[in-house]
């Protein structure tokens, strides 16, 4: 204040040292008044510079009063511009915090974009893969199914040729069997009519016809025989008579006194165990 107006402050100053001395020393001017200046001029005076005083004193309150309003207008403005600056501080601050999160989400976003569309290709290229791997798989498969299946035909094929040539074997050992049957049963067949036929004789040989038979009779007799061709007791019987008692009994006892009677041995005596001979003597 005092670099900005030094002569209202040294006239301040110098006014209220007035004012002091008057109200110091006014009483003794009045205790001893000078008789050469008259009270009315004094007082007068008194008064003109007392008044003076109180406006010089206003006007210098007044600037004082109007430099603090202005002071106090500056500091109010300063502090609005402080607080306007902070205000704008503060919303650049949080205009670069929304920039940076807005970035950052945008980051974040892009890298989820990223990361997504690179899960997609990853998914698509395993997607790929193991479709080429099934479809590989798939041919492996059907190729395998195949050769199976062609194995199996071939294997049925020759199982079935196995089989054919088996039957056919079979067939040829059947036939080769029923062959050797046919032939053994007809050689058999001719070694039983030998047979039959020895033995025929030898009863025959044997037999002595009854009187007064005639010479057309004929009988089936049973003969149970033994092996070596000895007759079992008892083992003759007349299956067919010929109607004639006397010819039947007589075929009994030629059989008797023909054993033993001439039969084969082995595996076809059998078919002389229980011989059955039509007797019909040729004379």
């Amino acid at each position: 204040m005092l670099k900005r107006s030094p002569v209202a402050v040294f006239l301040a100053v110098a006014l209220h040292l007035l004012i002091v001395f008057f109200l110091i020393f006014g009483m003794e001017w009045e205790l001893f008044p000078q008789q050469e200046k008259p009270p009315v001029e004094v007082v007068q005076a008194h008064a003109v510079d007392m008044e003076k005083l109180r406006r010089v004193e206003a006007e210098e309150k007044a600037k004082v009063r109007e430099k603090k309003e202005q002071q106090a207008k500056k500091q109010k403005q300063a502090e609005e511009k402080k607080r306007l600056a902070a205000l704008e501080k503060k919303r650049k601050a949080d205009a670069e915090a929304k920039r940076k999160a807005d970035a950052k989400q945008k980051a974040v976003a892009e890298d989820k974009r990223k990361a997504e569309v690179k899960r997609k290709a990853e998914a698509k290229r395993k997607a790929e893969e193991k479709r080429k791997a099934d479809a590989i798989a798939k041919k492996k498969a059907e190729e395998k199914r195949k050769a199976e299946a062609e194995a199996k035909r071939k294997a049925e094929a020759k199982r079935q040729a196995e089989l054919a040539a088996k039957r056919e074997a079979a067939a040829r050992a059947e036939r080769e069997r029923a062959l050797q049957d046919q032939l053994a049963a007809e050689q058999n067949a001719r070694e039983t009519d030998r047979y039959v036929a020895v033995i025929r004789q030898q009863i025959e040989r044997k037999w002595l016809r009854p009187a007064q038979t005639g010479e057309q009779l004929s009988c089936v007799v049973q003969v149970r025989l033994i092996p070596g061709g000895d007759v079992v007791p008892g083992g003759v019987s007349i299956v067919k008579s010929s109607g004639n008692a006397a010819f039947d009994r007589s075929v009994e006892a030629a059989v008797y006194k023909a054993a033993p009677l001439q039969v084969p041995s082995g595996g076809l005596f059998e078919s002389f165990r229980n011989l059955r001979l039509n007797f019909k003597p040729s004379k």
